[in-house]
Parts: C-alpha cells; sequence; structure tokens
C-alpha cells in the first residue's frame, strides 16, 4: 500500500479501529472483539496479499503443514498472536491457518431496533430510538471476494484444502459446466454457518474484489452510508440486497483501490444443505435496483 495515512482515515470513517500503527504496517480490528480483522503494509504499490481463517484445534495447523504442504507452524507477528501455517491458492494469494489468538471483550452495539409491521407492534408513544450518524459499528469480519483466474482451479482447492462447501454456484447461460462464480461457506456439520465465508468470481484480473464486516442492521448501514457520503468517498454499491446469501450489503472503495463492504441479515447453511446451480443469466445482483453489474465489479 502507497500510503498509509489516508487508508487509516477512510477505515475509522468506515468503522475499524486502529490497534496498532507504526510507520510500516497499520493493524486494525472490529468492536466484536478481535484483535485484528484488517491489515495494511507500506510499500510501492496497492495490491492484496492475502487473508486469514480461524481453526478449532492446534492439530488442525500440524495437518495443513505436513499434508496439505503449509508452511511449518510459527508464532503470529500481530495483536492477539497465536500460532500460523500459510498455505498458497491456486492463484498464489496467501492463506493463513490460526489458532490460538487471544480475544478482548466485544464493545458495546445500538440497542436493537423496535420494528412496527402490520402484524405485530411493539413501538408505542414514542419514536424510535436515536442513533449517530457516523461510522459503523462493525462487529466481525464476515467474508470477501476474491477474482479468481480459473474458478475450475480454484473451486476443487477450496473444497479439499479448506473443506469449504459451495452454497449457490453461477454458470455461463446454457452452459452448466462452465461455472464461473461460487459462494463458499464453512462445514461445520450441523451447526448454522453463514451462507458464505469466502466467494470466487473468475476474473484474470486476480486479486481481492471485496471485504465484508457485519453491522448490526440495515439502519446501521443506511446512517454510514450517508456519513460516508458526506466525507466525498466513493460508493460503488448499495445500500441493497443480494439475492443469494440475501444479506444487505453497502460497497464503498478505499484510497487504495479496495471495495470495503458491511452487510447485515445474511442467510445460515448447514452441511446438510447442500449446493444450488445458477445460470448466471438469472441472477440478479441486487433485489432492489435495475441497475447493471459493471460498477460492481469495474
Amino acid at each position: 500500500m502507497t500510503d498509509l495515512d489516508k487508508q487509516e482515515a477512510f477505515a475509522i470513517d468506515f468503522g475499524l479501529v486502529v490497534q496498532e500503527r507504526t510507520s510500516e504496517r497499520l493493524v486494525m480490528r472490529t468492536c466484536g472483539g478481535d484483535r485484528c480483522s484488517y491489515v495494511a503494509f507500506l510499500g510501492d504499490r496497492d495490491a492484496f496479499l492475502g487473508f486469514a481463517l480461524e481453526v478449532e484445534d492446534a492439530s488442525d495447523l500440524d495437518h495443513a503443514h505436513t499434508a496439505l504442504g503449509g508452511t511449518a507452524p510459527t508464532p503470529l507477528d500481530l495483536p492477539g498472536g497465536g500460532m500460523a501455517v500459510t498455505l498458497h491458492d491456486s492463484d498464489g494469494n496467501e492463506v493463513l491457518l490460526i489458532h490460538g489468538a487471544e480475544r478482548g471483550e466485544p464493545e458495546e452495539l445500538y440497542a436493537p431496533l423496535e420494528i412496527n409491521t402490520p402484524f405485530e407492534k411493539r413501538r408505542f408513544g414514542r419514536n424510535q430510538h436515536g442513533r449517530d450518524r457516523g461510522p459503523a459499528r462493525l462487529w466481525r469480519l464476515g467474508h470477501l471476494g476474491l477474482f479468481v483466474r480459473s474458478f475450475a482451479a480454484s473451486k476443487p482447492w477450496y473444497e479439499e484444502k479448506l473443506g469449504l462447501i459451495a452454497s449457490d454456484i453461477y454458470h455461463i447461460p446454457g452452459q452448466p459446466q462452465a461455472q464461473i462464480v461460487g459462494f463458499f461457506r464453512m462445514n461445520k456439520g450441523e451447526e448454522w454457518v453463514d451462507h458464505h465465508c469466502v466467494a470466487l468470481m473468475q476474473d484474470e484480473r486476480g486479486g481481492c474484489h471485496h471485504i465484508s464486516f457485519e453491522v448490526q442492521d440495515f439502519e446501521a448501514q443506511q446512517r454510514t452510508h450517508r456519513y460516508l457520503g458526506s466525507k466525498a468517498y466513493e460508493p460503488i454499491w448499495g445500500v441493497g440486497r443480494h439475492p443469494h446469501g440475501s444479506h444487505v450489503f453497502d460497497v464503498w472503495r478505499s484510497p487504495d483501490g479496495a471495495r470495503f463492504e458491511t452487510f447485515s441479515d445474511t442467510d445460515l447453511f448447514r452441511e446438510q444443505d447442500g449446493t444450488r446451480i445458477h445460470d448466471i443469466s438469472q441472477v440478479v445482483m441486487d433485489e432492489w435496483s435495475d441497475d447493471k453489474p459493471d460498477r460492481y465489479f469495474a
């Protein structure tokens, strides 16, 4: 990254909290108790290096080293510590597997919205409680979207090496075998998990398409959308709702050219829920908009 100062200012306005800052590195966290959810390094160009996933047991690190070709487990030089093994996916992105990182106490979020519907009334004799218009109170890093040069190569890597399950896959019109987009979730058996933790989208550019942080609800997203607009940052898309995953999303351009997204209200799946296949020509990007998706991927 060529300008840590500008990136830090944007990330703070977006809702991240500075955990550590040096002349060479910026480490930021959410309000949900993590010690580190975003790291930027000073360099001579803007580029995506990789991402990390947390594993449940130290033996998973040993397996990644001995059976998957990862590095030997080493102490992680980031707030919270822990041990890490580094793999490289089929595009060469670093994929860190981490175990044992310490967490802090979650910070307070807004009081829940009390919604009146035609069928249930919850708010009487008073207004909806007020909220600040400002940076989002981000709860966690929920997922990221990657441009991959070959979906056919990336899909088996993420399924076989990381054990992810495809929730929804898109193929070229009329060619079910020509798959080009997939949304992949964790496999935790009977435990409910997010619709996806990684999205893979075939594009020769490679790199990261977006990183997405969970917020409390769509009200928080709308208020932060207005705040970011007042700061003259570049909006990319939102506030909208994706058809698969169903989450409400809002995407902004950071100074280094990356896409930062907030999301709320996502679907949950289990292992048994399987995979759904779709013709991409029949899928809209946003249930609330007729805009073409070009600017979302530009």
